[in-house]
């Protein structure tokens, strides 16, 4: 094993570490959302019941003829509060919903930023490796130009100074007329002054060196995105539109195609669901604020269709990126296999 070799296998140890952890945390998630609706529910009868009892308690002063305008507000009060009662629930999950999405947003958040430090850190080895294969002056001047566009990754993680530096060193080592390259102010800014005359001496050739880092240590050139080398045609059946918008946003780097179909707003989707499900590579049916009538028609056009299909009873977000990461990777590797 090479030190190549060895670094692939850290990360992917790490990477796995995360998703764990995220796993664990999403767990405790649903959980603490129960705990919470259970609590907020209570909160809602402590304070609906007693108002209900003292309204009824009103309208016996009141007889059953009674015209009054007051007698009639009393009654369309105790309706009003019977009705917020009997949707104490829903209202509950409401409002944990919206809190536990925001957490696995908080979540996420924390997971893309690992990637992503573990990325700038390969970018940097990348920098130094091309910077060292510099063989001549001209050449070595122009790295500056590739290494201008990372210059808030390297200040992210402290190693602008030492790129700037490997950058000095190996203008001075290829340079006949002695150390021209000397820090000018900040390394920013000796960078800058770096990237302008390599700029100029691109202007003065017909083919200018155009000096690029590889990927020999980074897998790939873009920044990593948790979900972004995703693609594919996915239908979802049920959930809310607070829980569309959060797995919407974190696809939104993908090639994902989402069809949506929620009880709100996905009814005339729902009504050509033949045609979405027959042409989707994942279909998944969201139990968490889903009417029966809705999710008994997608799991009948799957079955119809032939079309496998995912229930995830959960409102959470991760959960369902997780099943859409999976299903898409799955499909995927047996496309490949397939056409091997």
């Amino acid at each position: 094993m090479n030190i190549a070799e060895l670094d692939e296998f850290e990360a992917a140890v790490n990477e796995l570490l995360a998703r764990a952890k995220l796993e664990k945390e999403q767990k405790r998630l649903e959980q603490q959302r129960n705990k919470q609706i259970e609590e907020i529910v209570q909160q809602i009868y402590a304070r609906l019941k007693p108002l209900l009892a003292k309204v009824e308690e009103s309208l016996k002063d009141y007889d059953e003829n009674d015209d009054s305008p007051v007698r009639k507000k009393l009654q369309e009060q105790a309706e009003e509060i019977k009705r917020k009662l009997e949707e104490a629930p829903t209202w509950a999950a409401n409002i944990a919903d919206r809190q536990m999405i925001l957490q696995e947003e908080r979540l996420l958040d924390e997971q893309m930023a690992v990637q992503i430090n573990n990325w700038r850190h390969e970018l940097k080895e990348d920098l130094l490796d091309m910077i060292r294969e510099q063989k001549d002056f001209f050449s070595a001047t122009d790295a500056a130009v590739a290494i201008k566009g990372y210059v808030n990754d390297l200040k992210a993680i402290g190693a602008l100074e030492e790129i700037v530096e490997a950058l000095i060193y190996q203008i001075n080592l290829h340079s006949d007329e002695g150390p021209v390259a000397k820090l000018r102010g900040t390394h920013e800014q000796t960078l800058n002054f770096i990237y302008h005359k390599a700029m100029e001496n691109r202007s003065r050739v017909d083919r200018a060196p155009d000096v690029q880092p590889s990927t020999r240590h980074r897998k790939t050139e873009k920044r990593p995105s948790l979900y972004g080398d995703l693609s594919g045609k996915v239908v979802v059946y049920g959930g809310h539109d607070r829980l569309e918008t959060a797995v919407r946003n974190r696809l939104r780097d993908s090639d994902v195609e989402l069809i949506w179909c929620t009880e709100q707003g996905g009814l005339q989707l729902a009504a050509q669901g033949e045609s979405h499900i027959a042409s989707a590579d994942v279909v998944i049916i969201v139990t968490g604020y889903a009417s029966h009538s809705l999710t008994e028609k997608a799991i009948d056009t799957c079955k119809k269709l032939g079309v496998p299909y995912e229930i995830v009873n959960t409102t959470g977000m991760t959960r369902v990126l997780e099943v859409i990461e999976t299903a898409l990777k799955t499909k995927e590797l047996a496309r490949r296999f397939g056409g091997s």
